[in-house]
């Protein structure tokens, strides 16, 4: 007897030969599918050599597993976007909150400061500490003599080596350390405010921050 896997005229009255025809808009069987086919190939068997019954138990067993993935991955797909639902609430709660995040910028307003952490890798006979305007020209200098490895905090109050209190805006900062003689610069971690949160087309939480720019909630090492 003819099996169901050359049997045109059976695939058409199952509506799988059109399927076939449109590959490109559909590559894989469905559940309907697969029993479809699992059922045509049971009336279809040859009566002389009918199917073994482990080989029927195997294929339910495929069809359990292609199933139990498909679900899988539905309740995957759900949770994933529950979790960033609520991951987008939560960040929610920042705006108008500053959080710190390494950067060699920062914005200060009238009357405010610029206030962060300088991550000093190893000892220093002479920790410096530049402030730029957004020319490039330094306007405060400051001397913060010998430190230890670790983490330094750090906070000009805008006022620059003129004694003048400087215009609002963005300012860049620059750390300095002596190490063997030679002056290595230094990561510099600054407290930005959270103007608005966002979600990522990657389906990630974006904070925008003041002066600074959009950055992920992940690279958000402290919140106050």
């Amino acid at each position: 007897m003819t099996t169901v896997n050359n049997n045109a005229a059976l695939l058409d009255s199952l509506g799988l030969l059109r399927q076939e025809q449109s590959a490109t808009t559909r590559n894989e069987l469905g559940a309907d599918d697969f029993m479809k086919l699992m059922i045509a190939q049971m009336q279809n068997q040859n009566p002389m050599d009918p199917m073994d019954n482990g080989d029927f138990i195997a294929q339910l067993a495929q069809f359990s597993a292609s199933s139990g993935i498909q679900d899988l991955n539905t309740s995957f797909a759900s949770l994933s976007t529950s979790l960033q639902s609520y991951q987008a609430l939560q960040a929610s709660s920042l705006v108008g909150r500053s959080v710190l995040i390494s950067s060699d910028s920062g914005q200060i307003n009238a009357g405010g400061s610029i206030d962060g952490l300088i991550n000093l890798e190893s000892t220093t006979s002479q920790l410096t500490l530049g402030i730029y305007d957004q020319s490039g020209a330094l306007v405060r200098r400051v001397q913060m003599g010998m430190q230890s490895a670790g983490t330094v905090p750090f906070k000009w109050d805008g006022i620059g080596d003129n004694g003048v209190a400087m215009s609002a805006g963005v300012y860049e900062v620059r750390a300095e350390a002596l190490v063997g003689g030679k002056a290595t610069a230094m990561e510099t971690l600054i407290y930005s405010d959270v103007e608005s949160v966002s979600l990522s087309a990657r389906g990630g939480v974006l904070l925008n921050l003041a002066g600074v720019g959009t950055v992920d909630l992940s690279k958000v090492y402290q919140i106050k």
